[in-house]
């Protein structure tokens, strides 16, 4: 009898440990949904003026496309006013999002240390690779999106292990919480 209230006990003190994970990641991810978008432009030239007012982390995502790949020597440099190079680091996963009915993509992420004005610079721009389907089963069969109908957002990010802790937490989270709960006070081993 007391293996069988210490094992309910355990049980109900999972549950609690789910409810604080599933908390904690809904709260990832509302920051993350809450982002703020800097800038909004057409992917139809080369270079892009930007203007950084904080420090902090941000993303290139690319609006229109749910793939994007490379083709030959397609880039992208940031560079400070100075000329010191920004490095751009690629997502990945890349995370996929909605933005008024049309489907986005984060593809690189970079960190700011002092604002001001950069300069964006895309590079061999007809190498760019842009698909509407992110299955590759799919992506066969579609002609590849023009440079000219993509656009490019510039907004804050949160760091992909965040994302990632926020995803894995909330199926951990909710599994603990219904089994923890369900098990330990339903005292289903008796």
């Amino acid at each position: 009898m007391v293996n069988l209230k210490k094992m309910q006990l355990t049980f109900i003190f999972i549950g609690i440990i789910g409810i604080l994970l599933l908390i904690y990641s809904v709260r990832i991810l509302i920051k993350s949904s809450k982002n703020k978008q800097l800038a909004e432009f057409n992917l139809d030239c080369e270079t892009k003026q930007i203007e950084l007012n904080s420090n902090g982390l941000y993303s290139l995502c690319f609006l229109g496309a749910g793939f994007v790949g490379n083709q030959g020597k397609f880039k992208a440099e940031l560079k400070s006013e100075n000329g010191n190079l920004i490095k751009l680091n690629k997502t990945f996963p890349n995370y996929r999002f909605r933005q008024n009915g049309t489907i986005g993509l984060e593809y690189w992420n970079f960190e700011i240390n002092k604002k001001g004005k950069y300069t964006l610079t895309f590079k061999n721009l007809t190498d760019l690779i842009a698909k509407k389907s992110m299955l590759s089963s799919k992506r066969r069969f579609q002609n590849n999106i023009k440079t000219d109908s993509i656009k490019i957002l510039l907004k804050e990010t949160i760091p992909t292990k965040n994302r990632i802790f926020s995803i894995v937490g909330l199926v951990i989270g909710i599994n603990a919480l219904i089994w923890g709960i369900l098990i330990g006070l339903t005292n289903a081993f008796e």
